[in-house]
């Protein structure tokens, strides 16, 4: 999807690199506070963030590896969204966000969220950060060296010429002109650039001022703040995914790019016709749980299947039969608490009393089913076909299910991260019902305002991608 800016402009050839400088450091205010490039500026968010030092950038100075949702996380990787952000709230549905809201009250309230996900314990980088390490100096001017030229190169690839208006001999100069104003920016309004993708759609005045006048338009990475899709973290490491909505289809790239400058090597990645989100993966233990529905396919499943990615002896493919927006992901209808305990939205289903009798059935179109693989010597083999979800997590997993009400799920209360067994960051708004069976079941929760946050459409969990669970 790209949005139109309407800024046609002629300028004097010698202005025209400070007029592109000026128009994308305007379009990004947030990435003013990072790093000493900030210094004197007002910080907004960030404070608890982990600094991105250039020791962390190298191979094997971060691990990764995540075996249950239960283990507490040590390292998290998150994107405080910025102005990249913006166009989607002049029109929400076509940006995948469910709303309007405050950017600005978004960013305080992730800011805050970062600070308690320090509070308990995890180590924080902001993907800004990681993209902007090593690429200046204490004085927060550009620093030359490979962190540099490779963000020039990436924020190259991201800026977009659209010469086919213009003379041949006119166009043919564009290339070499676009390296010329990827060198003269400072890292800052690189970063910029990459998080807007700019086209800009050049026509010639024929000799008159500067020669050209142009038309900019954007195609910013608006659902990026979501860092828990593009990849997924197993026991064995980080997998590449490929997303379902061509709005996102930038943010893999982007990401690929700060996982590997910090030393990451991604043990797979999906392709070909292979749709995966990282909201669709859940590990158990013993157990890896990957959602089959609306985002992620069967054919991502078998790739992830026969690359033996996963690190566990068993792998449930939860099949979601409704396949439907508010439900996207496996983790927006089914979360773990701890390693017996675990949410499920209640129209999946049967409600049954203390004495076991019934209360409310599931409704038949949205009960989801599961196939159930073993690793053996020739890799993973179907033991189970479409067994009962709720069944199977109650008779073969041993799980303790609290139903949570479609109501409470509208609000986000299943899409919580886990910060430990029974100790989880949730989202307030939530009925008291809800709130009075997590304490029934000595649940240790701290509840958060994500009020402008869930209006992209996602919560704690969303946000987060946990790259080491200990």
């Amino acid at each position: 999807m790209k949005m139109r800016i309407e800024y046609v402009r002629c300028c004097q050839v010698s202005c025209a690199v400070l007029w592109l400088a000026a128009i994308l450091f305007l379009l990004l205010p947030g990435c003013q506070s990072i790093g000493p490039y900030s210094a004197g500026m007002k910080v907004v968010d960030g404070e608890c963030a982990a600094p991105v030092e250039l020791s962390l950038l190298h191979p094997g100075s971060i691990q990764t590896g995540s075996a249950a949702e239960w283990l507490s996380p040590k390292t998290v990787i998150v994107h405080t969204p910025g102005d990249e952000v913006f166009l989607g709230l002049t029109h929400p549905a076509a940006a995948l966000f469910e709303r309007p809201f405050s950017l600005d009250r978004a960013r305080q309230e992730h800011s805050r969220f970062i600070c308690l996900l320090n509070k308990h314990g995890a180590r924080v980088y902001r993907l800004i950060d990681i993209l902007l390490a090593g690429t200046i100096n204490d004085r927060g001017d550009p620093l030359a060296g490979e962190a540099l030229s490779r963000l020039r190169e990436l924020a190259f690839q991201a800026l977009q010429y659209d010469t086919s208006a213009l003379t041949g001999g006119e166009a043919a100069t564009q290339n070499k002109y676009k390296e010329e104003v990827i060198a003269s920016l400072h890292p800052v309004e690189l970063i910029k650039i990459i998080l807007q993708q700019p086209l800009v759609r050049l026509e010639t005045t024929e000799g008159h001022n500067t020669g050209f006048k142009a038309t900019y338009w954007m195609d910013p990475v608006m659902n990026l703040y979501f860092m828990r899709d593009q990849v997924m973290t197993t026991a064995k490491g980080l997998v590449v995914g490929h997303f379902n909505a061509v709005q996102r289809e930038m943010e893999t790239k982007i990401v690929r790019f700060a996982y590997t400058k910090l030393g990451i090597t991604p043990i797979f990645e999906v392709y070909g016709n292979a749709r995966l989100e990282g909201g669709d993966f859940i590990p158990a233990g013993e157990a890896a749980f990957i959602g089959q529905g609306l985002r992620t396919n069967g054919e991502a499943i078998k790739q992830l299947l026969d690359a033996q990615v996963f690190g566990t002896k068993w792998v449930v493919v939860v099949k979601d039969p409704w396949k439907n927006q508010d439900q996207m992901h496996l983790d927006t209808y089914f979360n773990i608490i701890d390693k017996n305990l675990a949410v499920l939205v209640e129209e999946r289903m049967d409600v049954r009393d203390e004495r076991g009798r019934l209360i409310k059935s599931a409704d038949p179109g949205r009960r989801a089913g599961v196939d159930v693989y073993e690793l053996g010597p020739e890799g993973y083999r179907k033991q189970i076909s479409n067994a009962d979800f709720q069944v199977f997590l109650e008779k073969n997993r041993g799980f303790r299910l609290i139903p949570v009400s479609n109501a409470d799920q509208l609000k986000y209360g299943i899409n919580f991260l886990s910060m430990g067994k029974r100790k989880i960051l949730a989202i307030d708004g939530v009925s008291l019902e809800y709130k009075a069976r997590l304490a029934q079941e000595g649940v240790e929760v701290t509840w958060m305002d994500f009020s402008n946050l869930t209006g992209g459409y996602g919560a704690a969990h969303c946000t987060t991608q946990v790259i080491r669970r200990e």
